[in-house]
């Protein structure tokens, strides 16, 4: 039992809940600092490969906007879809504001469940999206069918061995991660991690060549007790040591094959 009283959002629509509830306050709030670190330790092993995207492309998962409103803002044309109503209407908000709306298509979709036709996009993006998926070998199969021969496909996700002592540590059920804000109470939904290797597997499957496998964010669960000046000097020094095992946070950069 955990220690604890979780609310529990049970599948895809308690997904979705949980970003709805979140929506709001998820670009500020003080309870999400573990996963600023790991986007801004993202940020930095994709930038090279953000370069390398052109129009059109899909941003599965896109939250409130992390990507698109970067590729917007050097004019690649961006359809921006998620689960969740709540996190696209800020997306649009900020889009107003930054004045680059017609770059951006707002979708509300399933990343499980594509509503595009066959090769419409020359480059794919789903970060810190994947591991919400109940079926990620289908979300895989579906990213092959949308995307364009040689078009590039981008996925993160959380390394399951830190998930497990998570777990462990917090006495919760194993398939499920905790979620703490200023607008919901303490919150358990689904979400299972995966490694880079197992990434890797299901592209190769649908027709993908593995491009670049990488690691970031080292420390995992104790990165919130390090100072940021030291971690970011962590990270630069164990970055360069490439290894996979103690990474909270792996990248897969793929390429599909031609059709």
């Amino acid at each position: 039992m955990p220690r604890r009283r979780f609310r529990i959002l049970e599948g895809k629509d308690g997904v979705r809940r949980l970003y709805d509830d979140l929506a709001e306050v998820y670009d500020h709030s003080r309870f999400l600092y573990l996963t600023r670190r790991l986007e801004r330790c993202e940020e930095k092993v994709l930038r090279e490969w953000l370069d390398k995207l052109e129009s059109p492309m899909l941003d599965v998962g896109c939250g409130s906007g992390r990507y698109s409103l970067r590729l917007a803002d050097r004019g690649v044309e961006v359809v921006s879809m998620d689960l969740s109503l709540r996190m696209l209407e800020v997306l649009l908000r900020k889009l107003e504001r930054r004045g680059v709306g017609e770059n951006v298509h707002v979708v509300l979709a399933d990343g499980e469940n594509l509503p595009f036709r066959d090769s419409s996009f020359r480059g794919l993006l789903c970060t810190l999206t994947f591991d919400h998926f109940q079926e990620p070998e289908k979300a895989v199969s579906e990213f092959s069918r949308v995307l364009r021969s040689r078009g590039l496909c981008m996925i993160s996700t959380l390394n399951e061995k830190h998930l497990k002592l998570l777990r462990r540590l917090l006495r919760i059920p194993a398939d499920k991660i905790p979620f703490f804000g200023e607008s919901i109470p303490p919150t358990l939904i689904y979400e299972v991690g995966h490694t880079g290797l197992e990434v890797q597997e299901f592209l190769f499957a649908n027709g993908f060549k593995p491009v670049k496998l990488m690691g970031c964010c080292h420390w995992g669960l104790f990165t919130p007790f390090i100072p940021e000046p030291m971690f970011k000097l962590l990270e630069r020094l164990l970055v360069k040591l490439k290894t996979m095992r103690h990474t909270a946070l792996h990248v897969v950069v793929a390429k599909r094959s031609p059709k």
